[in-house]
């Protein structure tokens, strides 16, 4: 059926006020129409907001930046990817409530100025907000990348908080005499352990790109086995031992030892807590030939999905009447022990992030109540278990690791969870 104007679609469909569209973003749970005014990140990579694959034959190549093919490898990344393991929706699926409101002129404007894809915003267990640029729907899935860091903690938290002092060797034999052997996983699991590592998307040399393979994001080296890649890694001579070091493959060997204390495939383990989570839509995450996932990043969920984990953290680790995370593990993400601290100040992610002040367990934490989990080209999980709000946030930004443009977004996601709403 022809919709001729958008008061025909919101009449036919019963869309209230609610579903306004400011910016160029709709301010509803219905996807994207036509009619819709295109903000400037729209019209700039129309292109890739359809069903045109950017003309790129790797991942790796896609997410180099927006212009080459990241705006439509976030959007669907199994087309990328060597393998894939996709998870089924939960058998007891969590539903929020719906009151969806239009934001301010003023902060459409500034998600569109952040190259926004999706955000909802949740107060309680109510969608408040929510939006999706064209193309973008609400059972679309989306790249996490790094954000997806934070979700393979939680999805293994049981078996790791108690596994915390020992060393990567007494879990996994076949490291002992390697870098990350005698690593304490505590060390692993906070990102202070200084391995060798270059982590820039720009410069196809980067080892970043090389482990992405290992762990199943590109077709270019698919015989590679993600602990053959990790036992060959070096300790960097420009950092000691304690000091807060980002490094993608530390969540590599998390996934694997993980898997290995929880006495399960990781494709079970995820599969359970997806389950226990009350998914809605299928999600799934890259993996390699060799039945390993991409724990470092490669999930990919829809957005009401992707803010079920925040929404679990800020709500005492309870979904509907079910407890899918303990106290203990949401406050140790919470813990600020001198060291923490210390160590994050020392880093050069200080200045960049600076309502940032610890990172804990493959989370930030920005006090006792507000924590973040964070991904390239602006994947954000963002809660404060104080007044239980919630955002969850997808966008393309023009390069994958844009500290500015993170640095705008994280302040302004901030301060809407700490508001009333």
């Amino acid at each position: 059926m022809k919709i001729s104007s958008r008061r025909a679609f919101l009449k036919g469909t019963g869309a209230t006020a609610g579903g306004a569209a400011l910016g160029g973003l709709v301010t509803t749970s219905r996807p994207a129409g036509a009619q819709e005014p295109l903000s400037a990140y729209e019209k700039k990579y129309i292109g890739q907001m359809g069903t045109e694959a950017p003309a790129v034959m790797h991942m790796s190549d896609a997410t180099r930046s927006a212009e080459v093919g990241a705006v439509y490898a976030n959007r669907h990344v199994p087309e990328f990817a060597a393998f894939t393991w996709n998870f089924e929706p939960s058998s007891d699926p969590m539903r929020f409530k719906e009151a969806i409101k239009p934001l301010s002129k003023a902060d459409a404007a500034f998600l569109a100025s952040t190259n926004t894809d999706g955000l909802i915003v949740i107060k309680g267990d109510t969608i408040v907000h929510e939006h999706y640029a064209k193309g973008m729907h609400p059972t679309t899935k989306h790249a996490v990348y790094s954000a997806g860091k934070s979700w393979t903690s939680a999805y293994f938290h049981k078996v790791l908080l108690p596994a915390m002092n020992k060393t990567v060797d007494e879990v996994l034999p076949e490291y002992k005499g390697s870098f990350y052997g005698s690593q304490t996983i505590r060390a692993v699991a906070d990102m202070r352990s200084p391995a060798l590592f270059t982590e820039d998307f720009t410069d196809p040399k980067a080892l970043i790109f090389v482990a992405g393979s290992a762990a199943g994001w590109d077709f270019k080296l698919l015989d590679l086995e993600q602990n053959g890649f990790l036992t060959k890694m070096k300790k960097d001579a420009k950092y000691k031992q304690g000091d807060w070091h980002y490094v993608s493959a530390n969540t590599m060997v998390l996934g694997l030892l993980c898997a290995k204390l929880a006495g399960l495939h990781a494709y079970e383990a995820i599969r359970r807590f997806h389950q226990a989570l009350g998914l809605e839509h299928i999600s799934g995450t890259i993996a390699n030939l060799h039945g390993q996932y991409s724990a470092e990043g490669g999930q990919y969920y829809t957005l009401r999905d992707f803010a079920k984990l925040p929404y679990a953290m800020a709500n005492g680790g309870k979904i509907k009447n079910r407890t899918v995370l303990s106290n203990a593990y949401i406050e140790d993400v919470f813990s600020a022990d001198g060291p923490k601290r210390a160590a994050w100040k020392a880093s050069k992610y200080d200045a960049a992030y600076k309502v940032i002040n610890w990172y804990s367990n493959q989370w930030y934490a920005v006090d006792k109540d507000i924590a973040v989990a964070v991904g390239s080209f602006g994947q954000f999980n963002v809660f404060n278990r104080k007044n239980k709000v919630v955002i969850a946030k997808f966008s393309t930004y023009p390069v994958g690791q844009d500290v500015k443009s993170a640095g705008r977004d994280l302040p302004w996601m901030i301060e809407k969870v700490k508001s009333s709403l």
